[in-house]
C-alpha cells in the first residue's frame, strides 16, 4: 500500500508537469498570435494609408493638368505664379494640395538633395516626410503639424517605343511615378506607375 501511495504520488507530480508544459505552449502560442495580428493590423492600415497617399499624389498632377487646360496654359505647366517651368523628367518632386490659396489648385515644389533609402529616413529623407495637419491632410509643412511615418515623392519619365533598331519619345505624354516611402519594423514603399497626357490636344 505505501508503494503504491508513492506511485501515484509521482504520477500526479508528473501529470502537472505535463499539464504546466501544455498551458505554457498554449500559452505562448496565443502571445505570438496576438502579437502577428497586431502587427498585420499596423502594417494594414499603413499599407492603405500609403496607397491612398500615392494615389493622391497621382491625381494632384491630374488636377493640374485639368487646371492648365482651364486656364489655356500648355498642358504640362507648373503651378507657379509668374513661371513657365513644364514638368521635367528625373525631377522629384513634392506635391500636395493647396490647402491655403483656393486660387491655386496645388503646391509643386523640387527636391534638392534628392535621397531614398533606410539609412536616409531620418536624415536627408526629411525635406519630403509628410505631416499631419489637426483638420486631418497630409502635407510637407512641419509648422504646428504632427509628423507622420511616411514620405512622398513624384518623378516624370519620358514615354519610349522602342524596336529593335531605334528608340522614339512619345510627345505629349509622361510617365509619372507616385512613391510612397515608411519605415516600421522594416522598410516598406508603395509606388504607382501612370501616363499623363495632352488628352484634350491630342
Amino acid at each position: 500500500i505505501k508503494k503504491m501511495k508513492n506511485s501515484n504520488k509521482w504520477f500526479s507530480i508528473i501529470e502537472i508537469l505535463v499539464w504546466i508544459f501544455i498551458f505554457s505552449v498554449w500559452l505562448t502560442s496565443v502571445f505570438v498570435l496576438i502579437i502577428s495580428t497586431g502587427n498585420m493590423n499596423a502594417y494594414s492600415k499603413n499599407s492603405i494609408i500609403a496607397s491612398n497617399l500615392a494615389r493622391e499624389g497621382i491625381e494632384i498632377v491630374k488636377n493640374v493638368r485639368d487646371d492648365n487646360y482651364l486656364n489655356l496654359y500648355r498642358w504640362n505647366k507648373i503651378p507657379w505664379e509668374d513661371n513657365m517651368k513644364l514638368f521635367s523628367t528625373w525631377v522629384y518632386y513634392k506635391v500636395e494640395n493647396n490647402l491655403i490659396d483656393k486660387n491655386k489648385i496645388a503646391l509643386f515644389n523640387e527636391i534638392e538633395n534628392f535621397w531614398e533609402g533606410k539609412d536616409n529616413l531620418s536624415t536627408k529623407m526629411n525635406n519630403y516626410n509628410l505631416y499631419l495637419t489637426p483638420d486631418g491632410y497630409y502635407t510637407y509643412d512641419s509648422n504646428n503639424n504632427k509628423k507622420t511615418i511616411f514620405y512622398r515623392y513624384i518623378k516624370f519619365d519620358d514615354v519610349k517605343y522602342s524596336t529593335w533598331w531605334t528608340t522614339v519619345v512619345i510627345p505629349g505624354s509622361l510617365k509619372m511615378t507616385s512613391n510612397v516611402i515608411w519605415y516600421e519594423k522594416w522598410y516598406h514603399e508603395v509606388r504607382l506607375d501612370t501616363i499623363i497626357s495632352d488628352w484634350q490636344r491630342q
